[in-house]
């Protein structure tokens, strides 16, 4: 059961299912995920949220955004650029990601 924490923003878009993949960087925690594990989202200490992962991606973040529409990454995003944008603000320095797609 991987635990994905997220900032509260993206916690909210989660909740209110305007968002349903969640962009990681890989970490030794989450490379052992498997389709059918039960996600743990949490942003800080009350908000908690568990859903089901039906898709892992891998890959260099082109990548990623290739095969997810961005859209289900970054809401907010009006373009793939601004998307890629905004992944680089959370992960300035990181090469390859994971995307759990959740319901």
């Amino acid at each position: 059961m991987p635990l994905l924490m997220v900032k509260k923003r993206f916690f909210e878009q989660y909740e209110s299912g305007k968002t349903d993949v969640v962009l990681k960087n890989v970490q030794p925690q989450w490379k052992n995920s498997r389709v059918g594990d039960e996600a743990v989202l949490q942003s800080g200490r009350e908000n908690i949220l568990r859903k089901r992962i039906v898709k892992i991606r891998r890959g260099s973040l082109a990548r990623i955004l290739k095969d997810v529409n961005y859209k289900r990454i970054f809401p907010d995003a009006r373009t793939i650029f601004e998307a890629r944008r905004m992944a680089r603000e959370i992960y300035p320095e990181d090469e390859e990601f994971m995307a759990f797609e959740l319901v």
